[in-house]
């Protein structure tokens, strides 16, 4: 390995160190529960400092795929993963 090498690597570590410690911080903010629902479950995204605020839903369909609706809007989006479905309405 050359110096050069080990400093991008050194970089990168540092700036993933760094987007590691703002998420974990942007996730104090918000939590996830679950609901029964007809069709299974359906789980609801709280937000804020005391987690009051309802910020969207998500659920998983027959097909698999993870379907995420913020609040105050109508659309829905389709996910390959919970987590994208989350993003999504932390995002909104």
């Amino acid at each position: 390995m050359t110096l050069a090498t080990l400093d991008i690597q050194s970089v990168t570590q540092a700036e993933l160190d760094n987007h590691i410690t703002e998420q974990s911080e942007q996730s104090a903010y918000y939590e996830i529960d679950s609901t029964d629902d007809v069709f299974g479950k359906l789980y609801r995204v709280w937000g804020g400092e005391k987690g009051i605020n309802l910020l969207g839903t998500f659920y998983q369909s027959l097909e698999g795929c993870w379907i995420s609706q913020p609040c105050c809007t109508t659309q829905r989006a389709s996910w390959a993963t919970d987590g994208q479905a989350i993003n999504a309405i932390l995002t909104a």
